[in-house]
């Protein structure tokens, strides 16, 4: 495979028959020019004739082999350039699609946000009225106790046994 600058250039075989039937053309035609003899003049300028044709049936032959090879580098342009515009249309519509799906995923996301809010605030609200209700119920429990050691500290008849409220009785008292 031939590299650098001469990488398309034409090969020799490609330009050794034109360069061979321009050649045989001219060289006919020259020679002409130079013998005296009719038949040999008519020879000459019939072969000069002959490869003129032969040139131009070879150069509309070259001619025809490029516009098929253009009409196909056109086609294939062609063909790629409708495959990029299908592409870029499903590259449209899949981007669509996900903006879609994103903006669904976004609308669910805020819903289990708010839904997550509620349940923050429900379960502060739980705690508090738990916090109250153990607050209620240590008060009970306290007044209960009190009551208890009044009843007690009555019964004995010493009113200096009854302990400071909030402290717990010893078996000393």
């Amino acid at each position: 495979m031939p590299r650098g600058r001469h990488r398309h250039s034409p090969p020799l075989h490609k330009l050794l028959p034109p360069s061979a039937v321009a050649g045989a053309a001219v060289v006919c035609a020259a020679a002409a020019w130079l013998p005296g003899d009719l038949v040999v003049v008519r020879l000459l300028a019939a072969a000069a004739a002959g490869a003129a044709v032969t040139g131009a049936v070879l150069m509309r032959s070259w001619d025809r082999s490029a516009g098929r090879q253009v009409a196909e580098l056109q086609r294939a342009r062609t063909a790629d350039q409708w495959k990029a515009d299908e592409r870029t249309a499903e590259l449209e519509a899949d981007l669509e699609e996900s903006r879609a799906l994103r903006a669904r995923l976004d609308a669910k996301l805020r819903a289990k946000r708010v839904e997550l809010a509620a349940l923050r605030g429900e379960h502060a609200d739980l705690l508090r009225r738990y916090a109250t209700a153990e607050t209620e119920r240590a008060s009970a429990l306290e007044g209960r106790r009190v009551l208890a050691l009044e009843a007690t500290a009555a019964t004995a008849g010493d009113p200096k046994a009854l302990p400071a409220a909030g402290s717990t009785p010893t078996p000393e008292a």
